[in-house]
């Protein structure tokens, strides 16, 4: 099947020849999404079977919360609780327990989102020794806590799950730490000054050890800006100097590099937001190419979704963070199409435009046989399609 991509980007240009698999060239085919005024916004778009679908923005509290009436804001008299909270230029995301959480550099704060209870609050322990000043990325582990990471202070600080302040370390480390994970007793923070992921004590903040230099028998990283921490304590590792996707083991061996600099398929521009799910997809978001790509657990592309933009829904303009998650299933059900069952829900942090929460759900057409599942496999023959496509556009 030949792909024909409706985008004049060189991203875009060099995919729309090749021959890939059943499912990928249906989603590829379909990059840009469908965005008509009335009707849902799929990727790819009609005739093709829909993956993706976008759902909904965040871009402040009046999206969760709903806008006060003017005669609750006079009766109410609380200018804190009922101000409309923006989000200015967020940049990192997670969710646990139900909960979004957003670090927004523009507002130098967390922001707290609960869709199903409709709450949306600053992080409270903001303040004072707990003052944040650029925090980039955020985890939180099952007890709540969350652990920050501030590229302008050089420090992890750690709230407890109701937001007060609690400790921060990193500072003897003479680091800049651009995301963190929590894996156990582990705190795993990449550091960007020095190309590595220190991996600390989640306690004490006691360095323990670094993964990710390189040496004569194995590549190190090179500039890494974002990284995720799967369900097996695999860590993968997005590089902006390389454009490659590093998956390494809690030993710091290396177990899969793929991608690399460029417009073409399965390269990045600028990698920077990654997240796994529980079915091994990796995703991807790319601030150049101004969009997110699954991978399977091999490190194959298998779709795209989003483009350049900041009016249409379902664009993306400067994507930063992506994160993926399964809860509240029931509550952005009801913002899905009647016919698109969801199967996961994924994040995208915008910095730019009026979406800088796009919500998109991950799912499949009712009634359909190969269901979401299909977008993470392919047969034999199709691959070596695919290869063979890719091998001919080299030769030109």
């Amino acid at each position: 099947m030949l792909t024909v991509v409706s985008s004049t980007s060189p991203f875009r240009g060099k995919l729309r020849f090749l021959l890939v698999f059943p499912l990928l060239a249906s989603l590829l085919s379909g990059c840009a999404g469908s965005n008509g005024p009335t009707g849902p916004v799929f990727f790819p778009p009609a005739p093709n079977p829909p993956r993706v679908q976008y759902l909904m923005k965040i871009s402040d509290s009046q999206d969760i919360e709903g806008k006060k009436s003017s005669f609750s804001l006079f009766v109410l008299n609380d200018k804190d609780d009922d101000a409309v909270k923006p989000i200015k230029k967020p940049y990192g995301v997670t969710t646990r327990n139900g909960k979004i959480y957003i670090c927004d550099v523009g507002g130098a704060t967390v922001s707290i989102i609960d869709p199903s209870r409709k709450t949306f609050e600053y992080l409270k322990g903001n303040f004072s020794v707990g003052k944040l000043r650029k925090p980039i990325n955020i985890a939180v582990d099952g007890d709540g806590t969350m652990y920050i990471a501030d590229i302008e202070r050089k420090e992890i600080l750690v709230y407890d799950a109701a937001g007060n302040f609690k400790n921060a370390f990193g500072k003897d480390l003479d680091m800049k730490p651009t995301d963190v994970a929590v894996d156990g007793k582990y705190l795993y923070v990449v550091d960007i000054a020095h190309s590595e992921v220190k991996v600390l004590d989640g306690k004490t903040g006691k360095l323990l050890e670094q993964i990710g230099k390189g040496s004569e028998k194995s590549e190190g990283l090179a500039l890494p800006t974002n990284f995720a921490v799967d369900g097996k304590g695999f860590i993968y590792v997005t590089n902006t100097m390389t454009g490659k996707v590093m998956k390494f083991d809690r030993d710091g061996h290396l177990l899969l590099s793929f991608g690399k600099l460029g417009d073409g398929f399965g390269q990045f521009g600028r990698p920077k937001g990654i997240a796994v799910d529980d079915s091994g997809r990796i995703y991807v978001a790319d601030s150049a190419h101004q969009n997110v790509q699954i991978f399977n657990e091999k490190g194959r592309l298998l779709m795209f979704f989003g483009d350049p933009g900041s009016a249409p829904d379902g664009t993306m303009n400067l994507p930063s963070g992506v994160a993926v998650s399964k809860d509240n299933l029931d509550y952005f059900q009801k913002l899905a199409d009647p016919s698109f069952q969801l199967e996961s829900v994924i994040f995208v942090i915008n910095q730019y435009g009026p979406n800088k929460v796009a919500v998109y759900g991950l799912g499949q057409q009712r009634g359909t046989q190969d269901g979401a599942n299909g977008v993470q496999d392919g047969d034999e023959r199709t691959k070596e399609r695919q290869n063979e496509s890719v091998a001919g556009q080299e030769k030109k």
